[in-house]
């Protein structure tokens, strides 16, 4: 029986205690990673990030079908006081106190877990730009080439898109705000410039297209992506989320991406294709940036962040924009200085180019999906009659509450220590009833609870 352990780094230190002590031995079975989730209260990530610690270390061996097992010669080892980092009585480093980030019950979104992140490997990362000393330079002038040159790599790899050349932002809110206010200027004869985005959909890049002055047009979401014959032949702006609709989770049908490309070519226009969170897929395979279709190097820009992959601490984004804009869009970030820190970028740029980004991305999807598929079951025991949308991609899924309030369910559930978001909020135009959950950071038993409180909430509301 282990002790309460709050964290990887406890539970890898009670295990090898317990080897030690003689409370396991060689060759003995370690109960799998979901039983010690389960056991310990600790998400199963946790557990796993643990596990490869230990088998890092020679104190346990894996082998498929057999489970995880103390490996040879770990009793003595252990005894002798060897453990997997320094010893616990050492003079500690230097530190600060950890932040709090947020509650488990929170479960608005755009929080990914950032405790999935190697903690090694990022300060691994950070020594080495640190060591490199102050360049002197400002960033938004001479942006970080650490991380330009791992994004051309990680970007091809993982999207597809070959020999891409990213401009770096602080955030992708000011890469769409940057991307409106230069098209907008380059058209500017011809009137206000139509920004077109799907209802609901993201509030920040409403907020942008509104800062510029552009004509904000509201399509109904369709859950096979926008339909280039509601646009009109002017040319104009259209934001989209194709892997991963923001907030329903849909994901945009092929033919409706070479259809909205090629509607871009023969209007002169311009589509944002803001990638906020499509590097987390369930199940499904990827499909193609828009940027990589026919026509798509010319007329569509793609946005990234770090702020789903890994924490919206970072400030860093990034923007590939078509060649006849680029120069233009250089120039914004010059003017506005609105580049990231260097330091942070650098760092996810030797992450990146370390192999941690990719490491990181196989353990937290791991993790991800199996948070998401508990949370589905949760809603599917509790609340069957509810229909749930956007579980294949991302860190949120929808759940569609038609013919209520979602702001009071909201409320109600807020009086129950659970933070939601209403989908009617993501709304100008056309409002959806419903909740918008990130499971991110829900635990197995966070998870049932949410759902009986959920089941209970609208069962008071209905009555």
């Amino acid at each position: 029986m282990l002790p309460d352990v709050s964290g990887a780094s406890e539970l890898v230190e009670a295990i090898v205690d317990t080897i030690a002590d003689g409370g396991l031995v060689d060759g003995d079975r370690i109960p799998s990673s979901r039983s010690l989730a389960q056991q310990t209260g600790l998400s199963r990530g946790t557990v796993v990030r643990a596990f490869d610690e230990l088998a890092a270390a020679g104190f346990v061996v894996s082998d498929q079908g057999s489970g995880t097992r103390v490996s040879s010669g770990a009793g003595q080892a252990a005894r002798a006081g060897a453990r997997t980092r320094g010893r616990s009585d050492a003079p500690p480093e230097p530190t600060v106190a950890p932040r709090a980030g947020r509650s488990r019950r929170d479960l608005r979104p755009g929080i990914p877990d950032a405790t999935l992140v190697d903690e090694r490997e990022w300060r691994r990362a950070v020594r080495a730009v640190a060591a490199a000393g102050m360049a002197g330079l400002n960033p938004w002038d001479e942006p970080s080439p650490v991380l330009r040159a791992a994004l051309a790599g990680h970007l091809r790899r993982h999207r597809g898109i070959a020999a891409a050349d990213p401009l770096l932002f602080d955030s992708s809110r000011s890469a769409v705000g940057a991307l409106c206010a230069v098209f907008a200027a380059r058209h500017a004869d011809h009137g206000p410039i139509p920004f077109h985005i799907e209802d609901p959909g993201y509030r920040g890049a409403v907020l942008m297209a509104r800062e510029q002055g552009l004509d904000l047009r509201f399509h109904p979401v369709d859950p096979d992506g926008i339909d280039v014959r509601l646009l009109g032949d002017a040319p104009g702006v259209v934001f989209t989320t194709p892997a991963h609709q923001y907030p329903l989770g849909h994901r945009v049908s092929v033919d409706r991406r070479v259809a909205l490309v090629e509607w871009a070519v023969r209007t002169g226009s311009l589509v944002i294709e803001d990638d906020y969170d499509g590097e987390f897929r369930y199940g499904v395979a990827p499909l193609p940036a828009l940027a990589t279709l026919p026509g798509g190097a010319e007329n569509v820009a793609y946005v990234g962040t770090s702020s789903k992959s890994l924490s919206p601490d970072l400030r860093v984004a990034w923007c590939l924009p078509p060649a006849a804009l680029r120069r233009d869009v250089e120039r914004w970030l010059a003017v506005h200085r609105r580049g990231p820190s260097a330091l942070p970028a650098d760092a996810l740029g030797e992450f990146i180019a370390a192999g941690s980004m990719d490491r990181h991305l196989a353990r937290a999807s791991r993790v991800y999906s199996d948070r998401r598929s508990r949370l589905v079951e949760a809603l599917s025991n509790e609340c069957p009659g509810l229909t749930v949308t956007g579980v294949e991609a991302g860190l949120h899924l929808c759940v569609l509450l038609p013919g209520r309030d979602d702001d009071a369910v909201v409320a109600a559930l807020e009086r129950e220590g659970w933070r939601t978001r209403a989908l009617s909020s993501q709304s100008s135009r056309h409002p959806i009833s419903g909740l918008v959950l990130n499971y991110a950071r829900l635990g197995a038993r966070d998870a049932r609870e949410f759902g009986a409180t959920l089941r209970a909430v609208l069962g008071r509301s209905a009555s």
